[in-house]
């Protein structure tokens, strides 16, 4: 929900750049409602300046009626994470041109792209095992033949799993 607003903070005039830097980092993390919680420290961080300097940016936000600031205090003198709420006018509109969900239509991918090699293996040696390819045909040899590879494949992925004093 960033950018619906981010693109009305930029259309204000009235912001020098680290704080309109300091508005856009808010509301990177803001909800859909324009809610957002963060602490100083944190946004001090992200913004690459100190602590003060973000106090004094959120200051000038909060005197621009940019945004409003809640602060929870917990038993004591000790301060909650502070609450800010977004009072620029933003486009609150759906995104056009689909849901979020929705997402490209791929082709699906054919199952044999997608098998391990033990699995390849298994489905050659059924085939045989079942009577779908006759013996001393060319799909009799290509079985075999991709039967050996795999084989192969797959003595060379042991060998490589054990330590070198046992194989």
């Amino acid at each position: 929900m960033a950018a619906p607003i981010i693109a009305a903070l930029r259309h204000r005039r009235d912001l020098k750049e680290s704080v309109l830097h300091t508005a856009q980092e808010l509301a990177h993390r803001a909800s859909i409602y324009g809610v957002t919680r963060v602490s100083l420290s944190y946004l001090a961080l992200t913004c690459h300046c100190c602590k003060q300097t973000i106090i004094n940016h959120l200051k000038k936000l909060i005197a621009l009626k940019i945004i409003r600031k809640h602060v929870v205090w917990v038993k004591g003198n000790y301060c909650e994470v502070n609450t800010y709420n977004f009072l620029v006018s933003w486009d609150k509109r759906p995104a056009q041109g689909g849901s979020q969900n929705t997402g490209p239509t791929l082709p699906r991918q054919e199952r044999e792209k997608s098998l391990g090699v033990r699995e390849e293996l298994d489905n050659q040696k059924k085939a045989i095992r079942l009577g779908f390819v006759t013996p001393g045909s060319a799909a009799w040899q290509s079985t075999h033949e991709k039967i050996v590879f795999l084989e192969g494949l797959l003595g060379s992925k042991d060998s490589e799993r054990m330590p070198a004093a046992v194989a």
